[in-house]
């Protein structure tokens, strides 16, 4: 059986000096392997116009995470509790959410890709959690990346739910958060202080991204969060 293709779309770094770097997380590319697809590194390009052919032959995307993302995209000023953000990054993200959905590729965002799905559609950030949300949990761990920190209620309609059931506990690595939902989507997984954790695009094709990140569990050999990319390969070649 040919496996599929998912491209993960790349983020962008400072190395050696000036060098600019397009990378993934390893996590990401291991997790993918376990769950029996061929990974696929989507290169940061500046000309957007690209991303609709580097995206041929590809049965799937992942969204990967990375820095904040540029309130600009979402007509909001940046405010002082705004973190590091790239805008060509950005730009380089949502035009390959668009291309992707256009494409009809199913689109699985995770932690800054939910934010970047999110936007793409439409709907907004929290900048900075503990100042937009008080009384919010701490959603920046300070435990090792595979270990859950906090628990996450599943609603029954939900790709994550057959997973899971109503409940599971997660690992979490953000500052910021998806505030007003886009139009077209709703919220099917939520922490207990009412944060996002995970959104799923009501009609059309396979759209989700989760707050948290599976792929750092998974990587680990947590085998719920391998049985998430598992999931998503399945969806990606309609078995």
């Amino acid at each position: 059986m040919k496996k599929a293709r998912i491209g993960i779309s790349a983020s962008t770094m400072m190395a050696d000096g000036n060098l600019e770097r397009s990378y993934v997380n390893q996590d990401y590319i291991i997790s993918l392997e376990k769950a029996g697809a061929v990974p696929v590194i989507l290169p940061v390009v500046k000309d957007v116009s690209l991303v609709e052919e580097q995206l041929e032959f590809l049965d799937g995307v992942v969204i990967s995470g990375g820095a904040d993302i540029d309130p600009w995209f979402y007509h909001e000023e940046v405010k002082n509790t705004c973190g590091f953000t790239n805008h060509a990054l950005d730009a380089f993200t949502i035009a390959t959410i668009r291309a992707a959905y256009e494409a009809e590729l199913p689109l699985f965002g995770i932690c800054r890709g939910c934010q970047a799905i999110n936007v793409a559609f439409g709907g907004t950030l929290y900048q900075d959690i503990p100042t937009d949300r008080p009384g919010s949990y701490a959603h920046l761990q300070k435990a090792e990346r595979w270990e859950a920190i906090h628990d996450i209620a599943v609603d029954e309609e939900s790709f994550l739910y057959s997973l899971m059931g109503n409940k599971a506990r997660v690992n979490s690595f953000h500052h910021q958060a998806v505030a007003r939902v886009a139009d077209g989507f709703i919220v099917t997984a939520r922490a207990r202080d009412g944060i996002v954790e995970c959104l799923e695009k009501e009609a059309g094709g396979f759209v989700c991204g989760v707050q948290f990140h599976p792929e750092m569990m998974a990587a680990h050999g947590d085998p719920l969060m391998l049985e998430v990319f598992q999931k998503f390969v399945r969806i990606c070649t309609n078995d």
